[in-house]
């Protein structure tokens, strides 16, 4: 499998992902756009080492992303060497996992979008399936259990070379403000690798709800189990619980995991409500409240090309609702210049080309 993953062909198509995505850079400080640079003079001595199961990936970089909650998110953003090596191990290993994983998972697979996973849910709501448990891991990514992890992997995976890599690009040390710090559990969030890790981790989840009958839908760490009724929600909740925590080595956020009506689900943005010919996809009110503070304040600052971008992509990732609606509301709370007015006016007549 290693010479596969090291193979020209598969090489190549991992370097031209990496340079199209670009991304920050690493530890290094080399960029996306110097990476060719590299490959040119240390390619195939880099090549070697790792055939020699003598590389060792460098510590990834932390950068804290603001969340709502006043809280952080951080990010492990790899060297671009270690996001070009990793890309070349998915390259390969998705093919594998494709084939095993749930059709109930939408999260960072080919031909799967939020899109996909909201259709899906409204279908769920549609087919009676009107009651909800809104899962909620607790730091899912910074948790993750890599002993578990490893045990999966190896179930799948039969060169121990590429184990070994896997296993090195687990146990990545941090650099944050300058100190050296390594972690025992958890995933670098913004490696290529770490996506299909989760997928890999939370596929026996998938499988386990799939054993008991349940109906859900999953995009990487957000999941919905949809039910009958509140006593079945309940219930499932009450039973799947322990296999997170004992099998999986997980928790979940008591806090943040809801039983809900199908008017109160609020998944991946989105929200439901209910009509005559059936629920249908909204906006969900908290997703808007914070566009508004957002827009309201770009618009304040009299920043037209940021509120711009910020509106192109938030339509285009909540294409599924009544767009026209939302943008005509926009216009009764917040003051657009006239360059912003025509901006807006394109999106409502559909003539902008992303929708």
């Amino acid at each position: 499998m290693l010479e596969k993953i090291l193979s020209p062909e598969n090489l190549n198509t991992a370097y031209a992902k990496v340079a199209q995505n670009k991304g920050s850079y690493g530890v290094d400080g080399m960029t996306a756009d110097k990476l060719m640079q590299f490959l040119e003079r240390n390619g195939e001595e880099l090549r070697k080492t790792i055939l020699t199961g003598n590389y060792t990936p460098q510590p990834v970089r932390a950068v804290k992303i603001p969340k709502s909650s006043g809280k952080f998110r951080t990010l492990g953003i790899p060297t671009a060497i270690d996001r070009f090596i990793q890309r070349a191990i998915v390259q390969v290993l998705t093919p594998i996992y494709e084939k095993i994983f749930s059709e109930h998972s939408f999260g960072f697979r080919p031909e799967r979008s939020i899109e996909d996973a909201v259709k899906k849910s409204l279908q769920h709501l549609n087919n009676g399936y009107e009651w909800a448990v809104d899962l909620d891991l607790e730091k899912f990514f910074d948790s993750v259990c890599r002993e578990k992890l490893l045990q999966i992997l190896i179930r799948d995976i039969h060169d121990k070379r590429v184990l070994k890599l896997i296993n090195a690009y687990i146990n990545s040390d941090v650099i944050d403000n300058g100190r050296r710090i390594h972690t025992n559990a958890g995933l670098p969030q913004d490696g290529p690798l770490s996506p299909l890790l989760a997928n890999i981790m939370l596929n026996e989840l998938d499988n386990e709800l799939t054993r008991r009958s349940e109906i859900f839908v999953r995009y990487a760490d957000d999941m919905i189990i949809f039910c009958r009724n509140e006593a079945s929600a309940r219930n499932a909740l009450k039973h799947i619980t322990p296999y997170i925590e004992k099998c999986l080595s997980l928790r979940i956020n008591a806090e943040k995991t809801f039983i809900s009506h199908a008017e109160n689900i609020k998944f991946l943005g989105y929200g439901f409500f209910l009509t005559p010919e059936g629920y249908k996809i909204k906006i969900h009110p908290e997703s808007i409240s914070k566009f508004k503070e957002r827009a309201i304040s770009l618009a304040k600052h009299h920043e037209t090309e940021k509120l711009q971008q910020y509106f192109t992509a938030w339509i285009t990732h909540y294409r599924l609702a009544d767009l026209d609606s939302f943008l005509h509301d926009c216009s009764q709370w917040l003051s657009f210049s006239q360059k912003t007015q025509d901006f807006l006016s394109r999106l409502r007549t559909k003539q902008f080309t992303q929708i």
